[in-house]
């Protein structure tokens, strides 16, 4: 916990004594990584990569009253520093490495709990709502910003200097993501969370863990750590289970097996109504073998927002009145009102009430190109969901622009390639021509090399999309523009429900931008 003294820090990342005196009386109240926003009392953390080096900047950063500097040993620009900045320094042979060590040795410092939040997809979302549900008017949450959930990102997190034991938070809400094997093992070992909670599971980052079965696996090492209280999602299509003594993850045909054994001590399990109704699903046996299970079910649902019912029970029975437990989510989507159900079932365990989680509920705001569903001024509707794509994210898409209430109206929409998918990526893209084959009355313009393949598919049934579902399909390659289709002939903007959506390297919030500007 902040502050520290320079002292301190020297000895926790050098594990040896400080035989500096000077750095006893120095006291510091954070990290910083970028020069440009460094302030006096920060320590900064010279990081390097691919196009920058932090240490071209410490000369800037001392003259700015940096008291302390972590440096990798060799980098030529030490020899450059005036000596009294010099022995400012703690010399390294790994500045990351060291500055997640650093991070843990403030883990270690913590009083309060550390709540992980892993998945394939809806972390961040998971993540916003939860932060917001444990922030009532009584309690301080720090959070990961932004999507900060990697290697160095988690030890930025660590560091944050809302952890001053002057005014320390009840709850720190952390993002943990996963882009290799080994990953998660780390991560745990660094953040150790007390609670642990898992969102939907599907394919992700297979350049480098290869296949699905092999990320899902990667993902549930947030569950193997032997103090975490763990928050499951039993639902179909994300976490199948037999109740028994393992668990069957399952996605789109594809199935792999664990052992992971029910816990009465730690398991808050969360499961939809209408899987929990179904016959297969051993009731009596869930009550048994687990703290607590959450039932919920959406009630009702409209193209902006969703509102659901919630039900708690334990061995004792029902913990709340039902009528207590209905909440509005300023989001579409039954994948949103999953993500919702592990943030409340969370808070509840955090010892929250029902009216403290309503109180801090008032104030979550959805994440930025995350299902942002606005009405442009010439009467265009807009679903930005630009933040990235998988298969699962664009089902769930696809999903809210088929509700209901927009089923009379014409759709545009533009899907860019679902990147990092490696050896699999023409699998998964082949996969979508199940849900875009029965599209109606759309515009449908499918970017990138990676969706060629579907397109593929779609093409071979083209005449039957457009004779029976109105539906004409376009493709794009990756060199291409896709602004120039906006002004493709018979597609006035205004007459449309416009769904843009793709993984970031496909840089489709560009033509969000254009298209609000079109729009005004």
């Amino acid at each position: 916990m902040w502050p520290l003294t320079g002292k301190e820090i020297y000895e926790a990342i050098l594990e040896k004594s400080c035989p500096l005196e000077s750095l006893e009386n120095i006291e510091l109240i954070g990290v910083c990584t970028d020069s440009r926003k460094i302030k006096p009392q920060q320590f900064f953390v010279a990081l390097q990569g691919d196009n920058f080096d932090g240490h071209s900047y410490l000369q800037e950063c001392f003259e700015k009253e940096t008291p302390l500097a972590l440096v990798n040993k060799d980098s030529k620009f030490l020899n450059d520093l005036k000596p009294e900045f010099r022995e400012k320094c703690i010399e390294v042979e790994s500045v990351l490495n060291s500055f997640r060590a650093f991070a843990q040795f403030m883990r270690h410092r913590f009083p309060f709990p550390v709540i992980g939040i892993g998945g394939s997809n809806g972390k961040t979302t998971t993540k916003e709502m939860l932060a917001s549900l444990l922030s009532g008017p009584n309690y301080k949450v720090t959070k990961t910003q932004k999507s900060e959930n990697g290697f160095l990102g988690l030890a930025i997190t660590l560091c944050q200097e809302e952890h001053n034991i002057k005014d320390q938070p009840h709850a720190l809400v952390l993002e943990i993501g996963i882009d290799e094997i080994g990953a998660m093992q780390q991560h745990v070992d660094l953040s150790e969370p007390d609670i642990s909670v898992l969102t939907a599971l599907g394919p992700e980052h297979l350049e480098k863990l290869k296949n699905w079965e092999t990320a899902a696996n990667e993902e549930l090492f947030l569950f193997r750590n032997a103090y975490t209280t763990r928050i499951w999602q039993l639902a179909d299509d994300r976490i199948l289970t037999g109740f028994t003594h393992d668990i069957n993850i399952q996605y789109r045909g594809k199935v792999t097996h664990h052992e992971y054994p029910l816990s009465i001590e730690k398991d808050f399990l969360v499961i939809e109504k209408s899987e929990f109704e179904q016959e297969y699903t051993q009731r009596e046996f869930i009550f048994e073998n687990t703290e607590r299970t959450l039932v919920w079910e959406v009630i009702n649902e409209s193209t902006t927002k969703s509102e659901i019912k919630l039900e708690i029970f334990s061995k004792e029975g029902k913990l709340f009145t039902e009528n207590n437990l209905v909440y509005e989510i300023p989001l579409p989507g039954k994948h949103n009102a999953a993500n919702f159900a592990l943030a409340f079932a969370t808070a509840i365990k955090m010892k929250r009430t029902p009216r403290e989680i309503s109180e801090g509920w008032k104030n979550f705001t959805p994440p930025p190109m995350r299902s942002k569903i606005s009405t442009l001024k010439n009467g265009a509707i807009l679903f930005d969901d630009t933040y990235n794509a998988s298969p699962m994210s664009i089902e769930a898409a696809l999903n809210t622009i088929e509700n209901k209430e927009w089923i009379s109206k014409s759709k545009l929409i533009i899907l860019g390639d679902m990147l990092d998918l490696g050896s699999e990526s023409k699998y998964w893209h082949e996969l979508l021509f199940h849900p875009l084959k029965n599209l109606q009355s759309s515009y449908l313009c499918l970017y990138g090399s990676a969706m060629y393949d579907c397109y593929k598919l779609l093409k071979e049934t083209e005449d039957t999309l457009l004779k029976e579902n109105n539906t004409r399909i376009f493709w794009l390659a990756a060199e291409e523009d896709p602004v120039a289709f906006l002004s493709y002939e018979g597609i006035d903007l205004s007459q449309f429900v416009i769904l843009i959506k793709g993984s970031r390297g496909m840089k489709l919030d560009r033509l969000v931008k254009v298209i609000e500007e079109k729009c005004c």
